[in-house]
Formats: C-alpha cells, structure tokens, sequence
C-alpha cells in the first residue's frame, strides 16, 4: 500500500510531475554553480587544448616548411657532393698517374745507368782479359825466338850494365 495508489491517474500523474518539478529545480538550485563552473573549467581546459593543438599545429606546419626547404637543399648537396667528389677522384688519378709516370722515368734512368756501368765493367775486364793474353803470348813469342842462349847473353849484358853505374 503505497501512498497515492488509490488515486486517480491523472492525479498520479500531476504528483509525479509536480515531485519531478520540484525534485529539478532544487538539482538545479544546488548544482547550478558547480555544474556552471565545472562546465567553464571544462570550457576553458577544451580552449586551452585547442589553442595548444592550433599552436602545435603551426610549428609542425613550420617544421615541416623548415625540413622540406632542407630535403630542396640535400639534392642540392648531394649534387655538389657529388661532382666535388669526382673532381677530387680526378685529380687524384692525375696525380697518381703523374707519379707512376715520374717513377717510370726514374727506373728507365736508373736501369740505362746500371746498363752503362755493367757495359764499362764489362768493357775493363774484356780489356783486362786481352792484355793478360797478349802479355801470355808475347811472353810465349818471346820464348820461342830467344833460346837459352839469348837469355844467358841479355842477363851477363844487363849485369856489365849495372856494373858500369856503380
């Protein structure tokens, strides 16, 4: 048995409507300034963020004008460094070439000289060899046209010889 079950519906009804009224306007009489500075914390906090987002927003626009500026730039760079890079790889297969050529040069002088020098060394003992073999010779010719006899008479007139000085 509860309260009001034995009224009309219609009376029911505006009691209920009545209690609901009531019930509203003290939720709003009480919740009215914590739920409107709730709501303009909650405003506030939404701004904010969006400000923030706006903010951000336009710092990645800018890095991004900042990164593509630099990636028109690398190709650039790239290019340059590439071509200086040739450049350098040019001259110094110049100059390795220069050298090469600078070493050659001095190994064909050093082997002409070495040529020359064992040509003379050669030449000396070749002139050695044909003095020692004509010395050899003669000394034989000479034993052949002097006898004994020859040798025994050159010895006594070389001696009357160094007699006569003394």
């Amino acid at each position: 048995m509860g309260l009001g079950k034995d009224l009309p519906l219609w009376l029911q009804l505006l009691l209920q409507s009545v209690n609901f009224v009531i019930l509203g306007g003290a939720l709003v009489y009480f919740l009215r300034k914590p739920l409107k500075e709730y709501l303009q914390r909650r405003h506030q906090t939404v701004k904010e963020r969006l400000e923030q987002a706006e903010r951000l927003l336009g710092e990645a626009a800018e890095a991004k004008a900042i990164y593509e500026e630099k990636l028109s730039k690398l190709e650039a760079e790239i290019d340059a460094l590439r071509t200086s890079s040739s450049e350098e790889t040019e001259r110094e297969r110049k100059r390795i070439l220069e050298e090469a050529h600078r070493l050659a040069s001095r190994i064909r002088e050093q082997a002409h000289l070495a040529y020359e020098q064992e040509m003379r060394e050669a030449v000396t003992k070749i002139r050695a060899e044909i003095a020692e073999r004509t010395i050899r010779a003669a000394e034989q010719r000479l034993r052949q046209m002097f006898g004994k006899d020859d040798h025994d008479l050159m010895v006594e007139e070389f001696i009357r010889k160094v007699r006569s000085i003394n």
